[in-house]
């Protein structure tokens, strides 16, 4: 998967599994929007040639600016190479760097496989999250009360198969969560989260490898993550 093709199409795709509120096309570009949670949702999809549109920054900054948003841009290597500068011109900055990863679902279920024996811990797999799981999910990741039923509606809409996961030790105590979904023999992770004062200990791959079973299980060839730079998964992904 190394032409623009692949990854415009990759992309694309990525974005259908995680679904905002509001969606607008300007050409091949996605306007999406969710009330301000969370950068992907509310971000232009520049995956893509360049709207024919000439006025197509104003068109994209009264979008954002009708719905009290800032006009952020999802920029990847499918965009128009002189995109990046073209808003530099218009006062943007960069503010978070991301990284995307895929691997052969084989590949990957074969190196996390021995991580499933780690001791002391149960993986608890769910297709939709209950309270419990939203409750963690809220904890761990450290989200603000009103952000909730935005992440409620998210996880609803991400259409199935998919699978929530909690990993669980044996005193009762939520250690990590991932949630996964699968369509057209490609998975996708998302949510990867592990507590704070529970980090290298092995919970990552622990959880990684109970959703590349699950991937697998459910008719990927690939698995992809995307995530902030830095993000802790980046380590734990073959």
């Amino acid at each position: 998967m190394n032409t623009k093709a692949d990854i415009l199409t990759l992309e694309k795709w990525a974005a259908d599994q995680w679904p905002p509120e509001e969606v607008e096309a300007l050409g091949p570009w996605r306007l999406r929007a969710a009330g301000g949670f969370t950068k992907r949702a509310n971000s232009v999809l520049a995956a893509g040639d360049m709207p024919d549109d000439p006025d197509w920054f104003e068109r994209i900054r009264r979008f954002y600016s009708d719905r009290g948003l800032p006009a952020a841009f999802h920029i990847s290597d499918s965009s128009p190479p002189e995109l990046d500068l073209m808003l530099e011109d218009k006062g943007g900055i960069i503010t978070a760097p991301c990284f995307g990863m895929i691997a052969p679902a084989a590949e990957m279920l074969a190196g996390l496989r021995p991580h499933q024996e780690r001791a002391g811990v149960t993986a608890e797999l769910f297709t939709a999250p209950d309270p419990a799981w939203m409750d963690d999910f809220m904890g761990l990741e450290g989200y603000a009360a009103e952000a909730r039923s935005f992440y409620e509606g998210l996880l609803e809409r991400m259409p199935a198969p998919k699978v929530f996961v909690r990993l669980v030790t044996d005193d009762g105590e939520t250690v990590a969560l991932g949630t996964a979904r699968t369509s057209d023999e490609q998975a996708i992770l998302s949510n990867i989260i592990v507590s704070k004062d529970r980090r290298g200990q092995g919970f990552a791959k622990a959880l990684l490898s109970y959703l590349a079973v699950w991937c697998a299980g459910n008719g990927a060839s690939s698995v992809f993550f995307a995530g902030a730079a830095g993000q802790q998964a980046r380590s734990s992904f073959i």
